[in-house]
């Protein structure tokens, strides 16, 4: 089932005003339900005995929708909408990241020595002995985030300007959660050629190249071809980032429902970047074949040669224990095709394939969605690892210690930890660049104490 381009969806903050009475806001949420909007965060601005002004972030499938939501709050005498903002479009204005001196350069002598003429000696040393720009540039801390804009998000082929605000949040991730330096990189080519020889052309600049937003199946050669033309790391997020954190989840699952992945069928809907990604990932852990369900022949082809089973979607749900689906198709897996004590990850983003508690309603043991098991847990460690070690491959092995590494950080009881827990990225990266000394991918030395707990 290839992803087909989901229809955009609008954020807005609603100021409403109350009579502060019970079950006002009760009645304030059941409209904007029966609009089709999903509420987020609700917090108080202010509160009185007659009144309480709350700010309502809204997510609405269509601005008619908004529209129709503010006309029925306006005819409620006991609310009163103040204000509606944008505060997503707000945060974006400027961009969201910024390239700042780390050295002051407000005299002549700090000018030279942070440019002309003492940069004269540092380069002559790197270029004397290379391995010095570990020690002299960023270049052992930055990564490039490549995309050519071809699968924004599900939204479809946007082109590489409408991918920066993706390639911007990522790199402001990055900084915030473990340090790194990201440049996003957009470019005006899907040409498979021009966008390995791209890479290959800025390769030097880089530590770790992450690609991103690359549509399937052109990002399995993109990936393949750049990563034996550089000697850095090259991953594709949208590949092996929801793979790996996905991995975590089922053998998360697994723990929770007293299973064994060895001894489960698991199936996979959709075999797109992340789908078939996922299957390999799986079928590398477990050792035996995922069913796969697709209805572009080449990508079951293709599932098939990696040693998976070809399948459908009827085969899946009938007869699998974990079933999978990335296909971005809302609604493809109904209440009634879920058998009881099932897993299911319905991954698709905004809407999945069946809601989460649709499916626990209909007898799945364990079910959850996309929001939840979300690559934002993988890729920042992934990365951090990689350039600690400096890693000149991307391997299987090393999202499977990726995956690991989140199981291990996991809370008791849940199936993912939290992807804002600084601690959880250090430990997949610890994982990430210890899977590279093993594998002889490393390029540095790294001492124990790197590995301690902080």
């Amino acid at each position: 089932m290839p992803r087909d381009a989901q229809k955009p969806q609008f954020f807005r903050t609603l100021r409403v005003k109350d009579v502060n009475q019970v079950g006002v806001l009760a009645s304030v949420l059941g409209v904007i339900a029966r609009h089709g909007g999903n509420v987020g965060d609700i917090r108080i601005v202010s509160q009185g005995r007659t009144v309480v002004v709350r700010d309502l972030d809204v997510l609405m499938e269509s601005l008619a929708d908004l529209d129709d939501v503010l006309a029925e709050l306006d005819a409620m005498p006991e609310s009163t909408v103040l204000e509606v903002r944008d505060e997503v479009l707000s945060a974006h204005a400027g961009g969201k990241i910024r390239m700042v001196s780390k050295l002051p350069i407000d005299t002549f002598a700090e000018l030279g020595r942070v440019y002309t003429p003492g940069v004269g000696e540092v380069c002559r040393r790197i270029h004397e002995a290379p391995g010095m720009a570990d020690l002299y540039t960023t270049i052992s801390n930055t990564v490039a985030i490549v995309s050519d804009g071809s699968a924004v998000l599900g939204l479809g082929n946007l082109g590489p300007v409408a991918s920066m605000p993706v390639l911007e949040g990522k790199a402001a991730l990055l900084a915030r959660l473990v340090g790194v330096s990201a440049v996003p990189i957009a470019l005006r080519t899907q040409d498979p050629d021009e966008i390995v020889a791209a890479v290959c052309s800025i390769s030097p600049t880089f530590g770790v190249i992450q690609l991103e937003d690359i549509a399937s199946p052109r990002c399995f050669e993109i990936e393949a071809r750049a990563q034996d033309a550089v000697d850095v790391a090259v991953f594709h997020d949208d590949q092996h980032g929801t793979a790996a954190v996905l991995l975590a989840a089922l053998l998360n699952a697994c723990g929770l429902a007293g299973l064994e992945l060895a001894t489960l069928r698991i199936g996979q809907v959709g075999l797109g970047a992340a789908g078939l990604a996922i299957s390999r990932a799986v079928m590398h852990y477990t050792g035996r074949p995922v069913l796969g369900a697709d209805t572009a022949a080449d990508a079951v082809k293709r599932l098939a040669g990696f040693g998976g089973t070809p399948s459908d979607l009827e085969e899946i749900c009938g007869t699998c224990d974990v079933v999978i689906a990335t296909t971005g198709k809302p609604g493809l897996i109904k209440p009634e095709m879920v058998r009881p004590g099932q897993i299911i990850f319905a991954l698709s983003n905004p809407r999945p394939e069946i809601d989460a508690a649709e499916a626990l309603e209909a007898g799945a043991k364990i079910a959850e969605d996309g929001a939840a098991i979300n690559n934002l847990l993988c890729y920042p460690g992934v990365c951090r690892g990689y350039l600690d070690a400096g890693a000149r491959r991307s391997t299987q092995e090393v999202f499977r210690a990726a995956s690991e590494a989140i199981v291990a950080a996991t809370p008791q009881g849940q199936l993912v930890p939290g992807p804002l827990d600084r601690k959880v990225h250090t430990a997949v990266a610890r994982r990430v660049a210890q899977a590279c000394l093993d594998e002889g991918l490393a390029t540095r030395e790294l001492d124990s104490d790197y590995f301690l707990e902080e």
